[in-house]
């Protein structure tokens, strides 16, 4: 599929009239659909079925291998990166992080940045499916995917057999192709370029951080109050498996994942909010109403962005030169990244179901301290919050992401010999959330850093995609077999 789809950036450079790029982009494809052909035919004669140890070891091979067959056009069609560099670029691409590693006129041709928002919506869309159909029938932290969401209350044994990588291919590529076009046409209809307003819609939708916004596009705030409607299959899955009889009826806000994610947004946008009007009112500035109004919608519009950890900032969140949020809102940002969206959808972070189960489980535990003879309460749904299994998942998954946080922060803060570029390093890479590192203010260049930490950086983006009780499972032998 990906060498396929290496012929369109090589038809927009021809059209571009750029032949070197153009005919790169096609040599790789067809080497790569013939190393394929090859592979297919040597092995057309094995029928092996891939045990729960294979098939978790191919989908963390994926994130390593397949970059580098994506590096090759940039490697090979500009002279000035290194493969190394090609291969960080698309793994950031790949884990839909999004962080930019050489600068950005290194790839100035729409052929290169077309690949560039290809890789990130083919990455959205390949972890999407395997998490279904790779991480549900393995019963990793089970509660995160709500097996009846997909299956019409059959049980995940009785269905394994159908709950294939294809078939949930068919099943949810329709869904993802059509919510990318359907915001590709919203925006062109809004005022971007139609080549714009697919890198972003590809960007937005696999929440990989690419920001084709700018101050000269008019009306912003109409794009920008589109993107924030799609920032919602970011925040739950249950956009995309509910009925729409339930949607319709607002029994999508008895989802936790959504009440959750809405207590946080509007929290932090007001205790933004509120600080922003503290000091304009102590500094005596004339109060003006249209400033405040956008300023209001910046701030809503950037803490959404962070929180589905795409980290993109709206063009009104620093428009006044004596803003006074610029430290406070990166600890802040940092801090929404970690949370992260809703489990099984492109969205990084430590996910808000797993942050919802270990509030459930918090107040519980206090509830016991206060009153011991008391019987806990149940409340929602009860089996997702009040499953025993599910918060010592949720709690063990917190604290390996915390220890990864505290080793990737150690490792970067070596290399900046300072620990800020090196927590904000970590977290972009952690959340997949890559402009955080960017808009945190530390422009460094990421090409010339030791090869070694380049390496680091990459294991670090595959980690945050990857989530890491997906890397522990692979040491336990019960996974081996089973």
């Amino acid at each position: 599929i990906i060498s396929i789809l290496m012929v369109i950036p090589a038809l927009v450079a021809f059209l571009e009239r750029d032949y070197f790029v153009g005919r790169t982009f096609l040599y790789c494809s067809c080497a790569g659909i013939f190393s394929y052909i090859l592979i297919a035919i040597a092995l057309s004669n094995v029928m092996k079925v891939q045990n729960n140890f294979e098939k978790l070891l191919s989908f963390i091979l994926s994130y390593l291998i397949l970059p580098v067959f994506m590096a090759l056009p940039l490697f090979l069609s500009v002279a000035e990166v290194r493969l190394i560099d090609a291969w960080l670029e698309m793994v950031s691409s790949f884990t839909t992080t999004g962080l930019r590693i050489a600068s950005l006129d290194t790839f100035s041709g729409s052929a290169l940045q077309l690949w560039f928002g290809m890789v990130s919506w083919l990455g959205g869309i390949f972890f999407w499916i395997c998490a279904i159909s790779i991480l549900l029938p393995l019963n990793i932290s089970r509660f995160e995917i709500a097996t009846n969401d997909l299956m019409d209350g059959s049980s995940t044994k009785s269905s394994e057999s159908a709950n294939s990588v294809l078939s949930n291919a068919r099943h949810l590529i329709p869904i993802y192709t059509f919510i990318t076009i359907a915001l590709w046409l919203f925006l062109t209809l809004a005022g971007m370029s139609g080549f714009k307003a697919l890198l972003m819609a590809m960007s937005v939708i696999s929440t990989s951080g690419f920001d084709a916004l700018n101050n000269e596009i008019p009306n912003v705030l109409i794009i920008e109050g589109i993107i924030l409607i799609f920032f919602g299959f970011a925040l739950s899955k249950s956009l995309f498996f509910r009925d729409i009889n339930d949607i319709r009826k607002l029994k999508i806000f008895n989802d936790p994942e959504i009440r959750l994610a809405l207590l946080v947004i509007l929290a932090v946008t007001g205790l933004f909010y509120a600080k922003f009007i503290f000091v304009l009112l102590s500094e005596n500035t004339d109060i003006n109403l249209v400033v405040i109004l956008r300023q209001l919608w910046g701030i809503f519009f950037t803490v959404t962005s962070y929180l589905v950890t795409m980290g993109i900032e709206s063009k009104v969140w620093f428009d006044l030169p004596s803003f006074p949020l610029a430290e406070v809102s990166t600890v802040s940002v940092m801090g929404l990244a970690i949370i992260g969206g809703g489990v099984a959808t492109t969205a990084g972070g430590v996910k808000l179901l797993r942050v919802y189960i270990l509030y459930r489980n918090a107040a519980q535990e206090v509830d016991m301290m206060l009153h011991p003879n008391s019987i806990p309460s149940k409340k929602g749904n009860g089996s997702i919050s009040d499953n025993k299994n599910n918060r010592l998942m949720a709690w063990i998954f917190f604290m390996l992401f915390i220890t990864a946080l505290a080793f990737f922060t150690l490792i970067f803060s070596i290399l900046f010999d300072e620990i800020a570029p090196g927590l904000a390093l970590s977290v972009s890479a952690l959340t997949t959330t890559g402009p955080l590192f960017a808009n945190a203010g530390f422009e460094i260049l990421l090409t010339d850093i030791n090869q070694i930490f380049k390496i680091m950086l990459g294991l670090a983006m595959i980690l945050g995609r990857l989530e890491i009780l997906v890397i522990v499972a692979l040491l336990f032998p019960s996974f081996w077999v089973r």
